[in-house]
C-alpha cells in the first residue's frame, strides 16, 4: 500500500513538472501583440530591398523569461519561401512589452507578399 502511495504521489510530483515546464516555455507564455511589414526596395549600384516585420510581444507570465525568440518566414507571390529569419531577447521580465524588428534583406525581397510569424524556441 505504501509502494502505491509512493507512486501515485511520484506521478503527480511529475505531471505538475511537466505542466510547469510546458507553461514555463516561451513559446507558451510570450503573446505577439501587434506586427506589421513594411518592404522597400532600393537601388544603387546594387539593388538592395528590405522587407521589415516589426511589432510588440508580451511576456503574459508573473515571472521572467530567458532567451524568447520571434521567428518570421517571408514568401513571394507563389508561395516559396524567401526566408525565415527572428529576433531575440536574452531576458523579458513579467509582464514587460519587447519591441522586436525582424529584417529580411536582398535582391529579391520586394517580391514579399506575405508572412508567417510565430513565438518559437
Amino acid at each position: 500500500m505504501d509502494d502505491m502511495r509512493l507512486s501515485n504521489g511520484l506521478i503527480f510530483v511529475l505531471l505538475i513538472m511537466l505542466l510547469c515546464v510546458m507553461a514555463c516555455s516561451p513559446v507558451n507564455a510570450v503573446k505577439i501583440i501587434e506586427h506589421e511589414i513594411v518592404v522597400a526596395e532600393f537601388t544603387a549600384d546594387v539593388s538592395q530591398s528590405t522587407a521589415t516585420v516589426e511589432g510588440r510581444a508580451q511576456n503574459t507570465l508573473l515571472w521572467p523569461l530567458d532567451n524568447c525568440k520571434i521567428c518570421v518566414t517571408f514568401y513571394d507571390y507563389a508561395g516559396n519561401s524567401l526566408g525565415l529569419l527572428s529576433d531575440s531577447i536574452e531576458r523579458l521580465e513579467p509582464r514587460q512589452v519587447w519591441s522586436f524588428s525582424v529584417v529580411l534583406r536582398g535582391g529579391d525581397v520586394w517580391h514579399v507578399a506575405r508572412y508567417d510569424i510565430s513565438v518559437c524556441d
